[in-house]
């Protein structure tokens, strides 16, 4: 059955994953826990599919890396029989993929070999590149010597660059791509020559992440000066780029850019108590599209599956390569399954699965939201609240009558009057119209809103690449990229890659289902036991941010929906649409999965409207509070002030937005609701409550099974029972307000706490 199986994505099923790459961490997980690497079946399997494709190679090695250490609160266990697996595992790709260079442009000449002994009628196209040509793109991917050394490519990016520039200051860009020799990358760590015991076209990648990962590490013990310490260390990386390194993640094909250079002057240090992650940016292009014409070919090409068993018409690809040298491998192994087997239980044997103690709740101020802080001009003032001055709450009642004559609507007709066009489905324009009133909202000059939405949301993106592309040497490349980093090490990403993984999904079952639920979700990939990389997301601030600045820059906003009406007025329907999105697309997510710890703090709001959650450190059976759970029994949070925006819950925007996009989300999630069981039960089955999420065991299974099957016996009792959600969600008390001696806002307590506006 898996040998039918797609291995790797398709970049033209607009991210729709049906591929094995999408399961690697519970493949990896059940390997290694629940069959403690016994299974030769499965681990040939698991071989073979990395010898044909090296993008799930690396993968299975992040990944397996990731589990070679147990991190509890309490202890560190090694796993000692992952680790020589891993050896194994790399000892054996080294040998599959040596002499080749290991960027897209492999996977596209594999393919070419393939159609070329299949005919693909399909393939067939008039102005398409020749697949010669296409071939001798870095030669079918193996290494070669450019033609001539360009010295301004090994200089730019590096301490010597400046020198160069001025004893050359003539026009130093990059005319022609084949001037850009890429090799393998070699670690700045390892400075000694040592004779080469295996080709490291494998571990090129490899390599470099672990550089980026050890600067981290050492910025840690670095007192005074971070940042310039951490672009010194990147200048010094830059002598060994460009090279045959790339960023594993697939949204955006961003895993098929070959890497250029790092934008040293980009990065910077967020130094928190222990740890110092920071930003980075990379300088990327795409070799195989560089002078092509019809890059339609070449994409499809790209997407192409892989399976096991279409590679058997190749007379000797990799993969066979690697089966006849695997006897005499198989001598060369450091274990066996007896020996695994053993050793697996013995140091199983040190984790107190159901024993864990709740992990620490490190303040927001040292997590992610701290990428999307912008400062204030008087950052550092005493920040006060005024208790007095709370709002009344906002009545959120819905009557069961009203629900009842909601849902009598025809449903079907209703949605295909309302849906007049892309991003406006289900969209009402007089409650639109009515909420955009002359004396509501400030109007705003146009070289007002551009200040605001720079002090706000910091640099846009498109000026930026604009700013790094004209003193980049490459500019002239037509496929040049930036790509934009969060690097972390000291946390265990484990559990946020698998909140992602998830939440992928969900927008998948929306894009299945045709719903304008939006979800911009990033990408995480955890590589190592306690360290990895992190989609940074653009145009975006924390609500909290956003909250400091309108308390001391832009007094003239009465609240946030006030700012709201005022900084998108010019595209206030296409805003309000992103915002009533998003907004119930992770309440649906945040209430299935029980997302907790949902402040400002970790709530973003981009340039275009949309809200976005960041952080997953509680969610499942997990949640903030020792002894008192702040957050217990709320469906998901929802506060007065989001609402506000929709014109309040009495407003058309909430009643027929809103509330209806919110059960049409549930409706499909009900619909969908194995693959998201499926992701989470394979999970578990590997990890067990090693991952905070199930520390409650089966009971979080269960429970995640009953949020999507409640007690109803209609679809009119569900239309009642999602609006009661809703309803327990707005303003909920638990939410707003916890006990301690005397009633503090559960929020007001984040922001005494950690400075965070509610």
């Amino acid at each position: 059955m898996l040998s039918r199986c797609r291995i790797n994505p398709n970049f033209q099923s607009n991210y729709l994953r049906e591929d094995l790459e999408y399961f690697i961490p519970q493949m990896v997980n059940f390997m290694v826990f629940h069959q403690q690497l016994s299974d030769e079946n499965l681990k040939q399997f698991v071989l073979k599919a990395s010898s044909l494709d090296f993008f799930f190679a690396h993968l299975v090695y992040f990944q397996m890396k990731s589990l070679s250490q147990i991190i509890t609160p309490h202890e560190t266990v090694t796993i000692n029989v992952v680790k020589k697996f891993l050896d194994y595992f790399v000892y054996q790709m080294a040998q599959n993929y040596a002499g080749n260079l290991l960027i897209a442009t492999h996977i596209l000449q594999m393919n070419l070999e393939l159609s070329n002994l299949k005919e693909d009628n399909s393939d067939s196209d008039e102005n398409s590149p020749k697949k010669s040509q296409l071939q001798a793109v870095y030669q079918g991917t193996t290494k070669q010597q450019s033609v001539k050394v360009n010295e301004a490519i090994q200089k730019y990016g590096t301490p010597d660059w400046l020198k160069y520039q001025n004893s050359h200051p003539y026009d130093n860009r990059v005319k022609n791509p084949k001037e850009i020799e890429l090799q393998d990358y070699e670690s700045i760590f390892n400075q000694e020559k040592k004779e080469k015991t295996i080709d490291t076209a494998f571990i090129s990648n490899i390599q470099f992440w672990n550089d980026i990962m050890r600067i981290c590490d050492e910025l840690s013990k670095v007192q005074t000066k971070k940042t310039e310490a951490l672009q010194a260390c990147l200048q010094k990386m830059n002598k060994n780029l460009p090279a045959s390194v790339y960023v594993p993640f697939v949204n955006n094909q961003v895993r098929n850019y070959a890497i250029l250079k790092i934008v040293p002057k980009e990065s910077k240090v967020f130094s928190t108590k222990m740890r110092s992650p920071f930003s980075l940016t990379l300088e990327s292009y795409r070799p195989e599209i560089e002078g092509q014409s019809n890059h339609k070919f070449i994409e499809k090409k790209i997407s192409r599956p892989i399976t096991m068993s279409s590679y058997k018409l190749l007379q000797r690809t990799q993969s066979q390569l690697f089966i006849e040298d695997h006897s005499d491998m198989e001598n060369r192994r450091t274990f066996s399954s007896t020996d695994a087997l053993k050793q697996i239980q013995n140091e199983f044997q040190q984790i107190k699965f159901f024993q864990m103690a709740p992990q620490v709740h490190h303040p927001v101020t040292q997590g992610t939201s701290q990428f999307y802080h912008q400062q204030t001009q008087d950052e550092n003032d005493d920040e006060q609240i005024d208790q007095q001055k709370l709002k009344p709450e906002i009545s959120s009642a819905y009557s069961l009558e009203e629900n009842v004559q909601a849902f009598s609507i025809d449903e079907q007709s209703s949605i295909s009057q309302e849906k007049t066009g892309e991003g406006n489905w289900l969209t009402s324009k007089i409650g639109k119209n009515s909420f955009v009133q002359p004396n509501r909202g400030l109007v705003l000059t146009t070289q007002e809103h551009l200040e605001m939405k720079q002090a706000i949301f910091g640099e846009n993106s498109l000026d930026q690449f604009e700013r790094i592309k004209s003193q980049s040497i490459f500019s002239q490349l037509q496929t040049w990229n930036i790509v934009h980093l969060i690097i972390k090490t000291g946390d265990n990403l484990k559990q946020e890659q698998f909140a992602l993984q998830l939440i992928s999904q969900f927008d998948q079952i929306f894009k299945k289902e045709g719903l304008p639920l939006k979800l911009r979700y990033y990408e995480v990939l955890s590589m190592g036991p306690d360290c990895g990389i992190i989609e940074m997301i653009k145009n975006a601030t924390t609500i909290d941010s956003l909250q400091k600045h309108l308390r001391k820059e832009y007094t003239q906003f009465k609240n946030f929906s006030d700012f709201f009406r005022s900084f998108f007025r010019h595209k206030i329907d296409q805003a309000l649409d992103n915002y009533v999105q998003s907004l119930a697309a992770y309440g649906l997510v945040c209430y299935f999965l029980q997302v907790k710890d949902r402040h400002n703090g970790n709530i973003l709001l981009d340039s275009e409207g949309h809200l976005i959650h960041i952080d997953f450190g509680f969610f499942l059976s997990i949640a903030p509070g020792k002894g008192v759970e702040f957050e217990k029994n709320v469906p998901f949070k929802l506060l007065s002030d989001y609402i506000e925006v929709l014109g309040g819950v009495k407003g058309n925007l909430f009643r027929e937005n809103f509330r209806k996009l919110f059960f049409q989300g549930f409706k499909a999630c009900q619909k969908h609701q194995k693959e998201i069981l499926l992701l989470a039960e394979m999970m578990y089955t590997g990890h067990g409550t090693t991952l905070p999420c199930f520390s409650k065991g089966e009971q979080t299974l269960k429970e995640l099974q009953l949020r999507f099957n409640p007690k109803v016996q209609s679809s009119a009792e569900l239309y009642v029972h999602v609006q009661e959600l809703i309803d327990k969600s707005l303003d909920n008390w638990r939410a707003r307000w916890q006990i301690i001696k005397v009633f503090f806002r559960y929020d007001k307590f984040q922001y005494f706490a950690q400075g965070i506006f509610y």
